[in-house]
Order: C-alpha cells, then sequence, then structure tokens
C-alpha cells in the first residue's frame, strides 16, 4: 500500500468521504447539545461503521475517523474528559474495521482534529494553555491509533487553528488544513467563520492573515471546507494567493440548527458534482470530497466523475 504522500505525489485528484457526523445523525444517532457527535461512537458504533463501508462502497479514498468533536476540553463539558484517549481510539478502530470489512483498494484513514468547543460555550474557539494540552493529546493518540493523516478541520482563526496544526505536525504524520470561511454581502471581504454568529463578519479575522500564518507550517494540504457553497471560490481565490501547494476543497450544505443538522435545502448529488467540477478544472485541486449535510450518493456521483473524465 502507497502512503498517503506517495499517493498525493501521483498528480491524481484524491476522493475524500462526505459528512460523517450528519450523515450518522441522518441514519438516527443522536446529536448531543455540547460535544454533537462526539458521543455516537459510544452510543452508536454500528452505525458510525456503517457510514464509513458506505463511503468506502461510494469510492472514497480517504475516510475520517469520528473524532471531530473528540478532543478532551470538549468531552470535559459532559464530564467525559477522562474517556477521551478511549473514544478516540475506539474512533480510529470503527474506521479500520470498515476498512477491512470493505475495501478492496487502497483506502487511507484520516484523524480529525477540529476548532470546535463545546457547542454551549461563549466562545467561538478555545484558546487556553488546556486546550493546547487537549489537542496534543489528541494528536499523539491518534496517531498511536493508527491514522494515516491527520485533517485540522475548520480552522478559522490564528491564535486556535495553530494550536491545533502544530499538535497535529508533531505527530509526523502528513497534516492537510481545512479552513473555515464565510464571505460579506459584496463577495470580496473573505473572513474566518463565526459558528455562532455566520454574519459576524466585521469581527471576524482576515483569511489572508489566517492563510499565511498557518500556511507557513510544514503542511501537505490546504484548502476549504465546512463553508456554504456559494462561498467556496472566493476562498479558493484567496487562498491561491497565499498557498502554492496541494489544494482540497469540501462543502457544507444544509442548515445547522443546534445541536442538529437539517437537510431540507440541501444541495441535491447532481448539483454538488456540477460545483466540485467547477472547483477542480478552475483551480485544479487534488483532494475533493463532501461535508455536513453530503452524504454517500454525493461521494459515488463524484467518484464516477473521476474515473470518466480526469
Amino acid at each position: 500500500m502507497q502512503s498517503i504522500t506517495e499517493r498525493l505525489a501521483t498528480g491524481k485528484i484524491i476522493l475524500l468521504d462526505g459528512a460523517v457526523s450528519t450523515e450518522v445523525q441522518k441514519r438516527g444517532a443522536s446529536m448531543d447539545p455540547n460535544v454533537w457527535s462526539g458521543l455516537t461512537t459510544k452510543t452508536n458504533p454500528d452505525v458510525v461503521r456503517e457510514v464509513h463501508e458506505d463511503y468506502i462502497r461510494a469510492g472514497s479514498e480517504v475516510i475520517t475517523a469520528n473524532t471531530y468533536s473528540t478532543a478532551r476540553h470538549v468531552l470535559e463539558s459532559i464530564m467525559l474528559g477522562h474517556e477521551a484517549k478511549l473514544i478516540n481510539f475506539k474512533s480510529v478502530q470503527l474506521a479500520k474495521e470498515a476498512r477491512d470489512n470493505t475495501a478492496d483498494r487502497d483506502v487511507w484513514i484520516a484523524g480529525s482534529m477540529s476548532s470546535m468547543p463545546p457547542l454551549t460555550s461563549d466562545h467561538e474557539v478555545a484558546i487556553d494553555a488546556h486546550a493546547e494540552a487537549s489537542y496534543r493529546e489528541q494528536a499523539e493518540v491518534l496517531a498511536q491509533a493508527g491514522v494515516d493523516l491527520i485533517i485540522t478541520e475548520m480552522m478559522r482563526d490564528i491564535e486556535n487553528a495553530t494550536m491545533v496544526v502544530n499538535a497535529a505536525l508533531a505527530t509526523g504524520l502528513p497534516v492537510w488544513v481545512g479552513f473555515s470561511t464565510m464571505v460579506d454581502d459584496s463577495g470580496m471581504d473573505v473572513r474566518g467563520l463565526h459558528w455562532k454568529n455566520t454574519h459576524d463578519i466585521k469581527n471576524a479575522e482576515d483569511f489572508s492573515a489566517i492563510v499565511n500564518a498557518v500556511c507557513s507550517q510544514s503542511i501537505q494540504a490546504a484548502g476549504i471546507m465546512h463553508t456554504r457553497i456559494g462561498g467556496i471560490d472566493q476562498a479558493l481565490e484567496v487562498l491561491n494567493k497565499h498557498w502554492t501547494g496541494a489544494k482540497l476543497a469540501y462543502a457544507e450544505t444544509g442548515e445547522f440548527i443546534q445541536p442538529d443538522w437539517h437537510f431540507e435545502e440541501a444541495c441535491s448529488p447532481q448539483d454538488y458534482l456540477a460545483d466540485v467540477r467547477k472547483w477542480v478544472e478552475r483551480y485544479q485541486l487534488q483532494i475533493v470530497g463532501g461535508c455536513c449535510g453530503t452524504g454517500p450518493e454525493h461521494i459515488r456521483l463524484i467518484r464516477q466523475y473521476l474515473d470518466d473524465e480526469i
């Protein structure tokens, strides 16, 4: 089996999975008011494994362990900080089991590390010393559990993103960075996403500054994720000015009304594919997939496009 670094070096587009958290919710798992999908590894392991398996069947080359919201400082909000190592390890194990059960080709496992604080927190991100130690612990556990790479997701400010990325890089694993952004009404001002108030453009950090700070690190790929479909182009335009390495994109679709994802206005697989094709052609992306609101059918159509036309 190639390493993910060797696979990226081939120059062929790599297909990620779609959303894990929202797909697990769609299949009946409850989202926690503080840690969102962080408990589903513990409460619904069969569903989590099934989601991974379905993405592999759909054609994903990289599946993402259910560790987006399982850092110790997040789990402490529901008095489960002492189980952080176990939950992270088990999340990776479920992804490995799915690969063993289903894959008939090379499939790599990514550990997810995010900027998400407890959902009821008053803060956009956690930036204290305890959070920094929590990120280091999570990165170390993911590496020990055997992930092939780490994706730092929802990076949207300099201070927290630097903590997360540095913790991931310290493992020696390949690190891909997913930035989350929002755009003002003019479509010109791109800033780091404020998850509590997506219209709070004025107080959010300038995206160019975030990219320059984070992409100075020894990361392998960078791009835009957990961003509205309509804002991906603007964010990629900014990224292109500051980052010449491998680029990725995977958008969200639908609406988050805490703690659940709502799919009523989610983009159809066909429409999502049209956007992915545009991003690939316009920005020479090397990594594509789906974020919140997307599912295996979105990934299946992208797989067909990549097989038929690239």
